[in-house]
């Protein structure tokens, strides 16, 4: 059975593409809002999501504008994901429809009407419009810098001929892996995942304007400026907050200990130190691989490819004199690479 909201923002669509084709004007009374989801629970869904709401009640459109669409069925997904060849596109969602599926999905939503003059806000639907219809509804997406948010804040900046500037914001300080880490945090695996994978770009500042790809900073930016009224829930889905002791912080030191543990057992210490390096070298070669492969600037790069791909010649030295060697060398690199956190072009 298809859900009624569905086919409510299939007829809403096909109304508004009508009436582009038929060159229609808006009225005083359009509205353009940004719509802003709180994070959620999936991985896709961690850092939240920004769009943009164009209403006007004269001609019965109340559409949301939707930059981070992505095709699950594109030949090659996760292969083109990975690499960074992969295109998301600007879609349209009937409005309610976008309400129904933020509730299925447990992701509140905040609303902020964006205070413009009437040429700005016909300028900003025109520029969704134009985008929508045409082959630049395509564009190949980068996580720091052409995101589902940068998009919004370059849309928003293009119309109001830069009136509204996201690179005069207060915003400083910060590197893109410092921003990104109050999102991840909740998450030890994921946390440690994303930390390893990212590289040099990651450790970089990120001026003002860059802050806008989390969309938090598009919200919070004009929740501090006279550009918009200010923010209110439009729809309050977020699941209670989860309380109690956090697992997965615990688990790396479960691992640690029992390794430590088994280390004092001569029969086992050897094959426990064949598992370290293993487990090391598979992480250096993955790095090594993301970082030939993947055109995702984030990824490469990557320091932490020399604190783990050399873990795996300590299995091939034979000679035990020579291996000892090697193994000093090694401790010696993963602490010199420990006490110059503050020199390094990147947290390690």
């Amino acid at each position: 059975m298809i859900n009624r909201n569905i086919i409510k923002s299939i007829i809403a669509i096909f109304i508004f593409l009508s009436l582009s084709l038929t060159g229609f004007s808006y009225t005083q009374s359009l509205r353009v809002s940004l719509l802003t989801q709180d994070p959620g629970d999936e991985m896709y869904a961690y850092f939240g999501h920004t769009a943009l709401r164009i209403k006007d009640d004269s001609l019965r459109i109340d559409l949301v504008y939707n930059y981070g669409t992505f095709d699950f069925n594109t030949p090659n997904f996760y292969l083109k994901f990975l690499r960074g060849d992969l295109d998301y596109c600007l879609s349209i969602d009937d409005f309610d429809y976008f309400v129904y599926a933020s509730y299925e999905t447990k992701r509140t939503i905040h609303e902020q009407e964006l205070l413009l003059t009437f040429e700005e806000k016909v300028e900003i639907a025109q520029l969704l419009e134009t985008c929508y219809t045409t082959d630049a509804r395509y564009y190949r997406y980068d996580f720091l810098k052409n995101n589902c948010a940068t998009k919004i804040r370059d849309i928003i900046e293009d119309a109001t001929g830069n009136r509204i500037d996201f690179n005069k914001s207060s915003y400083s300080g910060k590197t893109f892996r410092e921003l990104l880490e109050p999102f991840v945090a909740k998450n030890y695996w994921i946390n440690f995942g994303i930390n390893l994978g990212m590289g040099m770009e990651t450790d970089k500042l990120a001026s003002p304007s860059d802050y806008m790809f989390l969309p938090i900073y598009i919200h919070d930016f004009f929740e501090s400026s006279d550009f918009a009224k200010d923010s209110f829930v439009l729809l309050n889905a977020s699941p209670e907050a989860k309380s109690g002791f956090n697992y997965s912080y615990l688990s790396p030191w479960i691992i640690v200990l029992v390794l430590i543990g088994l280390s004092f057992w001569s029969k086992s210490r050897k094959i426990i130190l064949y598992i370290i390096c293993i487990a090391f070298g598979l992480t250096g070669i993955l790095l090594l691989f993301l970082d030939l492969y993947s055109l995702h600037a984030a990824i490469g790069n990557n320091l932490n490819t020399l604190c783990t791909l050399p873990a795996f010649l300590i299995l091939f030295f034979r000679k035990k004199k020579l291996n000892e060697y090697f193994k000093i060398t090694y401790i010696t690199i993963i602490a010199l690479f420990i006490a110059l956190q503050g020199v390094l072009p990147q947290s390690i």
